[in-house]
This record gives structure tokens, sequence and C-alpha cells, in this order.
């Protein structure tokens, strides 16, 4: 349903994304893994062209959406993003009720009569797992959890038939994770849905297919891909076994395994760079 080829992207003149092709599913839940600046919500922003607001981004490559280039001059902005939905790290709350706040997009963006506004709204927002007691209370009052849950409401009242999730899970309580693993679930039974996250046990949860991606000091590149209980559990690249063993056994995996961590000075318009001691293979080329 969308590949990347051969895509980069340059930020504030260094290279975030090198190269990059993948090609993601027609449904299910596709999971975009990785540390933490790797350049994962930078691959979201280009996907619904969010990077041509940011005069410190340069992008080349295609993006096909259903094998059309979604940079096409004849690609309308708000078309691409009513079919591809983005929901970003950081939820916001729009000025109201809840309800309203789903509402407004549809007023915006569709003909449809203000009955069928609301319906549609309402729809959206019990498939979040959000309750009429919730319906007509201010928006900025909801609690993290529920937020998130609205704001994906929001994006899926619009009927998108993707659905891109930016680190979905930060800041939650296990519980309000529990409930944002079986909303994931059910919402990727009619659609694609990715989820980019560094959270092992998330992707391992939730993941039909996992996409790894690594920063080396030239930009981020594509290690391995493949059915996420194989790559999670029997991963072929040294970088991606580590970054699982990681997530698994902590400092321990990575003291064994001889790797130091240095982070740019920059916010994540610069990649992390995470590199090997002498003892281990060069797998920066």
């Amino acid at each position: 349903m969308i590949h990347y080829r051969n895509v980069t992207v340059v930020g504030c003149g260094v290279t975030i994304i090198d190269g990059l092709d993948l090609e993601l599913p027609e449904k299910g839940t596709a999971v975009i893994l990785g540390p933490s600046g790797c350049g994962k919500t930078t691959l979201l922003r280009t996907t619904i062209r969010d990077d041509e607001e940011d005069p410190d981004l340069e992008f080349s490559g295609t993006i096909a959406f259903h094998g059309r280039n979604v940079r096409d001059s004849g690609f309308a902005l708000t078309q691409l993003r009513q079919r591809v939905g983005l929901i970003m790290q950081r939820p916001v709350a729009f000025p109201g009720t809840t309800l309203a706040n789903v509402t407004f997009a549809l007023k915006c963006t569709t003909d449809l009569s203000p009955d069928a506004i609301e319906r549609r709204a309402i729809r959206a927002l019990e498939e979040v797992g959000l309750q009429p007691e919730h319906y007509s209370t201010a928006a900025r009052n909801l609690s993290g959890g529920q937020l998130r849950r609205l704001s994906i409401a929001r994006t899926i009242a619009l009927e998108p038939e993707v659905l891109l999730m930016d680190e979905p899970s930060a800041g939650l309580d296990p519980l309000s994770v529990a409930q944002l693993e079986r909303m994931i679930l059910t919402l990727a039974k009619s659609r694609l849905v990715v989820v980019v996250t560094h959270d092992v046990e998330l992707a391992r949860r939730v993941a039909d297919a996992v996409f790894f991606l690594w920063p080396y000091p030239r930009g981020c590149r594509l290690v391995e891909s493949g059915v996420a209980a194989e790559v999670l559990s029997s991963p072929k690249r040294a970088e991606t076994r580590l970054f699982v063993e990681t997530a698994r056994y902590g400092a321990q995996a990575m003291d064994e395994d001889g790797v130091e961590l240095s982070d740019v000075e920059a916010e994540e318009c610069l990649p992390r760079q995470l590199e090997f001691v002498d003892s281990q293979p060069n797998l920066s080329e």
C-alpha cells in the first residue's frame, strides 16, 4: 500500500534517513522499530508531506500510495491527509467538548449533514473506548490516556485507509497501554495501522510485521524486516539482536556487546549515533 523508494531526508545539514527502501503491507499492524532519534518520526512526517512545511528538512526519493507518488502535483494534500491519518506522540486538545473535537474536522472536510456528522463522531469515540459521559466533557479535562484516545478518534472519524501512530504508548501507565493495544488490534482489522515505537514489548504484542531501523553515522537505514515473531525472537542482524536483548536485559546486554551510545546536540532534527567498539564488526557500511 505504501512503498518508500530511495527515501533520503537531510535535516540541518545532517542525513537523517539514508536511501530507505521499505514496503508496508495492505493491512494489519506494521511496527517500525528502532532507537529513539533514528528518524522514525521524520519518516511518518514525510509520508503525509508534513516535512514540506519545515525549512530544515530536505527530501528526496519517492513515497508511493497505491502506486501513486504522494508528491505528485495532482495529489491534493487534503486528500492525502484524509486517506492517511497521522497521530502524533503528544496529543492535543482543541477548545470545546470531546464530541466537538471530533465533529470539527468532519464539518471542515465533508458535506455530511449535522446529524450524520454527529453519528460518525460518536461511532469513532465508541471505537476508541470513550464513554458517553465523556462526550460533553471539556477535552482539556480528559486524562492522558483518554486524550490519546480522543486524538485517535478525531483521525479515524475521517475514515482513513492508513493510520500512522507515533509512539502511541509514550507516557501511559500499563493499564492504559493495555487499552491502547486492544484498540490497535481492533483498528488493524479493517485498515493498515503503522506504529512507530522503540518499545520492543509493545511491538511483540501487536505487530504482524516489524521493520527495524538503525541510525548509522551516515543516516538511518532499514536493516531487518519480516514477520514480527521471527524478527523479535530470532533476529538475524547484530543491530536488531542488540536492541531486542537490551530491551530484555538492560545495561548488561549493552556491556556484553561493547556498545557506546552518543547523542548529537540537537532536537529530533538530528539522529543519534550508535557505534560498536573496535572488537565488533563494522556494521555501519
